[in-house]
């Protein structure tokens, strides 16, 4: 007989984690039309829900002399087409119990519907129609023109907001990236309908789009639809840039947002990052959790457990087509402003100097190759990663291989990551706050230059009297 004293479990202690290993991405379907259109499909009947998503390569990076262009005409897309009003739209989806959404990011545009899969037929003529004759009605601009003033007034209240938009001016000057996306007061109030009309004429061609659909859906009934709906749809691909690295400045910026009744500084600290597809991304996403990208991070325990300093502390290599930025930030009181900078730029060069120890490697590598699984659990979540692959032209595979690439790095790999793509010396910092408190404290980390909310330059006062 077994003794029950020798299998109790000792609670007092967690218990180990089990081998990671590599999780199978689902597979799914893949038709390309005869017009280079390509249908995507992943089956998962377990709800009686499709999920469809039409995407169009290209988005706010295209902009132009014009921000906010993109986002504005693809959220324009479902407000009203040439035999349908922006009420039509909502109602007609609506009432085949779905929903019906548009939007923009930086290398793309979509319209996307949730719809019980029975009546998936119907509901595609609808996103069909908004994506091939939108009319972008002058009533429904303006509409969205006020709302999105309205939204861009609203942001300069926000320290983060402010922080960010000084931020990705700082690191990309007149760089598409160091444009907002949502347009600026005067380019938002330049944009008029023929404006829309033709970015969507030159983004949505059949060569440049694609279609993904999720969920109780059969490839063969959803490659039909596309061929009724989209078939004679002509055009070709519009080429995208490349992910070449983005020049970092000679100097390091420094730069405040005065906010005169701050009592904390929101900071930001970095510099242009990674493209999406660099073959350095999966170690510079570990790279990222080991610095600030987890609550046990480096940055984290530092400023907050440590200091004191603040609520949380961040880093963020945000991948785009291009170098997207990488941004280490906080939201501290300011007095201590210059304290919190001081200790992420030491966080960033000690990651430079020496490789991190087996017992931090392996605790960030457990968290991430654990909690990877969770993060393709849905169709919805296999959708985006889908469309993923697609935009930035990853391996079918990627994600099947995602967690045996992460315990394949070593301590020695993330030092020379980090050299690689971490640059403290020549790190942008902002800090949105008292300028009156920030400009003399941040003045060791260099010349220090002060704006208002709504991005203009504030003279020096005390240069300008020495020059008088």
């Amino acid at each position: 007989m077994t003794d029950s004293r020798n299998t109790t479990l000792d609670r007092s202690r967690p218990p180990k984690p089990g081998v990671p290993k590599d999780v199978p991405f689902p597979d799914y379907f893949e038709h390309t039309m005869a017009n280079g259109m390509k249908v995507i499909v992943y089956e998962d009947h377990s709800l009686p829900i499709a999920a469809v998503n039409v995407v169009a390569r290209g988005g706010s990076y295209f902009d132009g002399a014009h921000p906010g262009l993109a986002s504005m005409t693809a959220e324009l897309l479902t407000k009203g087409t040439a035999t349908r009003s922006a009420t039509d739209i909502v109602e007609d989806i609506e009432f085949l119990g779905g929903s019906i959404g548009s939007g923009a990011g930086w290398d793309s545009m979509s319209v996307g519907i949730s719809i019980l899969s029975r009546h998936l037929d119907r509901a595609m003529e609808v996103i069909a129609d908004t994506v091939r004759q939108p009319s972008f009605p002058d009533e429904e601009v303006e509409r969205v023109r006020e709302q999105r003033l309205a939204d861009i007034l609203q942001a300069r209240s926000s320290p983060s907001a402010l922080a960010f938009e000084r931020f990705s001016s700082a690191v990309y000057g007149t760089h598409p990236y160091g444009l907002p996306q949502d347009g600026t007061e005067h380019t938002v109030a330049a944009l008029q309908s023929p404006m829309m009309h033709d970015f969507h004429r030159e983004r949505f061609t059949a060569g440049n789009m694609f279609i993904t659909a999720v969920g109780d859906v059969e490839p063969e009934r959803m490659v039909e639809i596309a061929e009724r709906l989209f078939g004679d749809l002509g055009g070709e691909a519009v080429p995208s840039p490349d992910g070449s690295v983005i020049a970092l400045p000679e100097t390091r910026p420094v730069q405040v947002v005065d906010r005169p009744s701050a009592v904390q500084s929101s900071i930001l600290i970095g510099h242009a990052g990674i493209a999406r597809n660099h073959e350095d991304y999966i170690p510079v996403f570990l790279l990222n959790m080991l610095l600030g990208g987890y609550f046990g991070s480096r940055l984290n325990l530092n400023l907050r457990e440590d200091k004191g300093y603040t609520y949380g502390a961040h880093a963020r290599f945000d991948a785009r087509r291009q170098a997207g930025p990488f941004a280490a930030g906080a939201e501290v009181r300011n007095e201590v402003t210059d304290r919190a900078i001081e200790e992420i730029l030491k966080e960033m060069e000690q990651m430079r100097g020496a490789p991190v120890s087996e017992e931090e490697l392996e605790k960030v590598k457990n968290y991430v190759t654990g909690s990877f699984p969770l993060q393709i659990e849905t169709a919805a979540q296999v959708a985006q990663r889908i469309v993923m692959i697609e935009i930035y032209g990853l391996e079918k595979d990627y994600y099947t291989k995602f967690n045996s690439r992460i315990l394949a790095l070593s301590a020695e790999d993330i030092q020379r990551t980090a050299q690689t793509w971490l640059h403290p010396d020549r790190a942008a910092i902002v800090a949105a706050g008292r300028g009156s408190l920030l400009r003399n404290t941040l003045e060791r980390f260099g010349p220090v230059e002060l704006f208002d909310a709504k991005g203009a330059r504030i003279p020096d006062v005390e240069s300008q009297a020495q020059d008088t």
